[in-house]
């Protein structure tokens, strides 16, 4: 048996912290615009009454994680938060361009 339980985010200051040490990101200022989407997204959600998918510590966690890997926080951020935040189309268009967009922008590709 999973038990779920519904607790609040830790300050935006303990959760970069504590990503930092479980993923071993360096980058503190990346980190903590990172923090600032996730309880961004997380805040949204909760507002609009979006319940099919989470936003907290660990979609924030494996973001970073993936971000580590591929050095593109924009792209990581469609694989791992956004895909977690929601099934609906249209609110993932909505926390993709009003919440992540701001803060991460998509990379322009390179004209050929």
């Amino acid at each position: 048996m999973s038990l779920v339980e519904d607790i609040e985010l830790p300050s935006p200051e303990v959760m970069a912290q504590r990503a930092m040490a479980v993923t071993g990101a360096t980058d503190e200022y990346q980190v903590s615009q990172m923090v600032q989407v996730v309880n961004d997204m997380a805040e949204y959600m909760r507002k609009n009454g979006i319940t099919d998918g989470t936003c907290g510590m660990r979609s924030l966690i494996d973001w970073i994680t993936s971000t580590e890997i591929t050095g593109d926080p924009y792209r990581s951020a469609l694989c791992t938060i956004l895909s977690k935040a929601t099934s609906d189309e249209e609110d993932r268009e909505t926390l993709k361009t009003t919440i992540l967009e701001p803060i991460f922008a998509p990379k322009r590709r390179k004209a050929s």
